[in-house]
């Protein structure tokens, strides 16, 4: 036997077609697959690059949501990162979420975002951002308009109208005031007309503009029953600085 029908004998699985498969025939079909390329096999789709990719289009996804519902970039919570020092690591400055928003000047809008501690402690910062959602992602552009943390036994004094806040070279005074009992409040400009104040955090925030010929604004706290509660003359920030 040749070498040939030998190789074709151990590749065969049966006997039983010698009588119709001659050795001529035998030894030129083994000849044939011989010569003959290797068959190329069909290429298996690369799940593996594939699971990666959408892996990684998953993780995407879910930094962004996770962005809107509120992990906040350092660019943001680094001009909060006085709440971690004031309150001695208290206030996880990650926590921060926007509370409250309003108009604000030259088509701004005031926010306002606050963050508790486990002690009770409240953190909160008003700036001023584009407008949107209440629920957006933290702003990229924005102007930070001061903040304070208070510790929960200040907080559990009802006083309206203890006031803090901060101004602009161009006069833009930002205030907060305690809300106390009041449930609303509203600042009463000397031109007669009346701006309502943002409730956030147990607080009532405002902002205006200092006018050396204008005396500044009345903040006005009102109760439940739309009683005034009390009044409290706001100051000229930038006279009391000089």
């Amino acid at each position: 036997m040749s070498r040939e029908q030998t190789i074709l004998e151990k590749l065969r699985p049966v006997t039983a077609v010698d009588d119709e498969w001659p050795p001529a025939a035998r030894a030129a079909a083994l000849e044939r697959l011989l010569l003959a390329p290797a068959p190329t096999a069909a290429r298996r789709r690369p799940r593996l690059l594939v699971t990666a990719a959408l892996t990684a289009g998953i993780l995407a996804v879910g930094a962004g949501a996770a962005t809107a519902g509120g992990l906040l970039p350092e660019s943001f919570t680094g001009s909060l990162s006085f709440w971690t020092s004031e309150t001695d690591g208290g206030v996880d400055v990650q926590t921060a979420r926007r509370v409250a928003q309003g108009p604000g000047p030259d088509g701004t809008v005031l926010s306002v975002w606050s963050a508790r501690g486990a002690n009770g402690t409240v953190c909160v910062a008003p700036m001023f951002e584009a407008p949107g959602p209440v629920d957006r992602p933290a702003p990229a552009d924005f102007r930070l308009a001061g903040g304070q943390c208070e510790p929960a036994d200040m907080r559990s004094q009802p006083v309206f109208g203890s006031t803090g806040g901060s101004s602009t070279p161009e006069g833009i005074h930002t205030m907060w005031a305690s809300a106390g009992g009041a449930v609303r409040a509203e600042l009463r400009l000397t031109d007669g007309s009346v701006r309502p104040a943002l409730a956030a955090a147990g607080m009532f925030f405002f902002w205006y503009e200092a006018n050396e010929r204008v005396a500044p604004p009345t903040l006005v706290g009102y109760d439940s029953a739309g009683t005034v509660l009390g009044e409290r003359p706001l100051p000229d920030l930038d006279r009391l600085g000089r």
